[in-house]
């Protein structure tokens, strides 16, 4: 039997945006008849804002805030808390403050989730237009891999990837979407694992639980770029 695993923004969803009715017509008869569990790294309340509830209910399993909560039909199986240095967050608020973007900055740009932090130089209650708007500069100036990096290099206890489209996921080490990885093969020991995600690569939050699956054995790999390329690779 496969068990698959799937991202949530940027692979069921447009990131932050709620999943489109065409995509769940087409995806909802084939989640129904498999076994899939979902790998977000949002909190499990907007996990349950973007996706319709019939959607949630036929997952096995969800994992929100970068796997440190778990939730199997509708009840919380753990939840993970996090620590958070100091001398971390004021680098983070140096970040804030020194930014070379030269749009407006909004709040909640630091916010807590279970066993996680999420950090976004432009701050999380932006409108969707700016939040396309800081993107696109990002792509050319990169602010957030470098920030990521710098935080990586010096605060060796935490991880830091690049989440969504304006954020950075810290989580600390062995706390990422990596121990998806274990729970579900201690779930199905001897069932191939096919997880599906659009960062996949070194940098992005996929990373970790990509790279714990290549460990194992008996798993597969996809990367996709969006949701068509999930119902391409489902044929659906």
């Amino acid at each position: 039997m496969n068990i698959y695993v799937f991202d949530m923004d940027g692979t069921l969803t447009p990131a932050r945006q709620p999943m489109q009715k065409d995509f769940s017509f087409r995806f909802l008869p084939w989640l129904k008849s498999n076994l899939a569990y979902i790998a977000a790294g949002s909190n499990y309340e907007k996990l349950t804002e973007q996706l319709p509830p019939d959607v949630v209910s036929s997952f096995s399993g969800i994992f929100s805030s970068m796997g440190n909560v778990y939730h199997k039909k509708g009840v919380e199986i753990y939840k993970n808390e996090i620590k958070l240095d100091k001398e971390m967050l004021k680098s983070l608020e140096r970040f804030r403050k020194t930014t070379t973007y030269d749009g407006k900055l909004y709040n909640n740009y630091m916010e807590l989730r279970p066993g996680m932090l999420n950090f976004s130089v432009l701050g999380r209650n932006c409108p969707f237009s700016e939040r396309e708007k800081y993107h696109e500069w990002d792509n050319i100036h990169h602010e957030r891999e470098k920030i990521a990096k710098y935080m990586n290099d010096n605060f060796k206890d935490y991880d830091f990837s690049l989440g969504g489209k304006i954020s950075i996921d810290i989580v600390p080490k062995g706390f990422g979407k990596e121990q998806i990885a274990h729970v579900i093969r201690q779930t199905h020991p001897n069932d191939k694992i096919i997880f599906i995600g659009d960062r996949v690569v070194e940098g992005g939050n996929d990373y970790t639980l990509a790279q714990a699956l290549h460990a194992m054995e008996n798993t597969e790999v996809v990367a996709v770029e969006n949701p068509e390329g999930v119902l391409e690779y489902l044929n659906l």
